[in-house]
């Protein structure tokens, strides 16, 4: 995947990776979406939005790319509370470039959001700046999945994850089968998107032992109650 799109009569999917990071979790969680959508007969293709816009050559393939797909997949994380900065910039690129006219064949726009805090609800605000995205620029809203815990799936592939990315898998299979079909996500899908992947007491619990780790490893485990930007 990454190559350019072409114009061979199939439908295509293009998955848009919004995260800078080598094996995120939003690689991995819209790699196996992009997997489904192959299996149902779509052609796909992936583009990382980290650094893209910074050519000519990046910005004419991203135009194109979105121009030919039948279903666009953004799939990132969420920085605070919204997209990453990658992702604002190809939004604000693709506002300014309209899309060529395809009567009788909307574009499918659908995303798949994760954050580190538990609870997926830190995602709703990315998912609503995709949404009014898509009607800003004539895609068609095809809904979100947003899942909380990202950090308890390590950016590993979603197959090999065993019981914690159960509830995900079957999310990312159902909504794969409706974006094929032209239809938007099912709330099924969005509800066990946004289940845990591990009890909320074990990921708090697994996340400060991983912090107070990295503390000892670099010397300062006496030093994180400091506050040296506290104003006297």
């Amino acid at each position: 995947m990454g190559h350019p799109a072409v114009n061979t009569g199939q439908r295509q999917a293009l998955l848009l990776l919004g995260s800078p990071r080598t094996g995120s979790v939003s690689a991995s969680l819209g790699g196996y979406l992009l997997e489904r959508l192959a299996e149902a007969g779509l052609y796909c293709d992936t583009l990382s939005l980290t650094g893209l816009l910074e050519a000519q050559e990046g910005r004419a393939r991203l135009a194109a790319a979105v121009n030919m797909a039948d279903v666009v997949v953004l799939a990132a994380p969420v920085y605070v509370d919204a997209p990453p900065a990658a992702v604002l910039r190809a939004m604000e690129f693709l506002g300014s470039e309209p899309l060529a006219a395809r009567p009788g064949r909307p574009r499918l726009l659908a995303a798949v959001t994760n954050c580190g805090f538990p609870e997926a609800s830190h995602t709703a605000l990315s998912l609503e700046i995709y949404a009014l995205f898509a009607r800003a620029t004539g895609l068609t809203w095809a809904g979100g999945l947003g899942a909380g815990g990202g950090g308890a799936l390590h950016g590993k592939p979603l197959a090999v994850l065993g019981g914690a990315g159960r509830h995900m898998r079957k999310a990312l299979d159902l909504a794969a089968r409706s974006l094929a079909q032209g239809m938007a996500i099912p709330e099924e899908a969005r509800e066990l998107a946004a289940r845990p992947a591990v009890p909320k007491w074990l990921y708090l619990l697994i996340a400060e032992t991983g912090w107070k780790a990295q503390a000892w490893k670099r010397r300062t485990i006496f030093k994180l109650g400091n506050t040296p930007f506290r104003m006297p």
